[in-house]
């Protein structure tokens, strides 16, 4: 009985988060993003990652970028709170990076694409899931001057 409602609950979550995306919409206070996974209280969960290749590059656009989806996939599923409430499906796409953040869409089947926003840790090396939802999870978790050069916070 509970595996048929958890994904009819998530349904229901994701569902309640479409907007039409008005611009309106961006004064709403922070924490109040609709169909959104908590932010993590720390990024200690974020899995290790190997250093990538051509880090002048990392240098340039800040660190941590570029990032591929297997990347991002580990710093998902090291966040049991964000994966918990958003559904992968068959992993991300379309990811953006700039200066230590990255933004990618989920791909779920049948179900509206999430947002997920990732933060990179400099000193540890390391990406983390900060939020994921389908409004607004970039204005409490990306700086304003950042958010213009990810694709999905704008």
């Amino acid at each position: 009985m509970t595996r048929a409602v958890l994904p009819i609950a998530f349904a229901a979550i994701a569902l309640a988060g479409c907007s039409s995306e008005d611009p309106a919409d961006t004064a709403a206070p922070a924490g109040a993003t609709s169909g959104a996974a908590p932010a993590a209280g720390t990024s200690s969960a974020a899995a290790p990652s190997s250093a990538a290749p051509g880090k002048s590059s990392a240098a340039a656009t800040g660190g941590g970028c570029p990032v591929d989806a297997t990347m991002l996939q580990k710093a998902f599923q090291a966040n049991a709170e964000v994966a918990g409430a958003i559904i992968l499906g068959k992993g991300f796409k379309d990811i953006s990076c700039y200066q230590g953040y990255a933004t990618a869409l989920t791909q779920p089947e049948a179900m509206d694409t999430a947002v997920v926003v990732f933060k990179y840790d400099t000193a540890k090396k390391t990406w983390a899931a900060v939020m994921g939802g389908t409004d607004n999870v970039c204005q409490a978790n990306v700086p304003a001057e950042i958010r213009s050069h990810l694709k999905h916070c704008t």
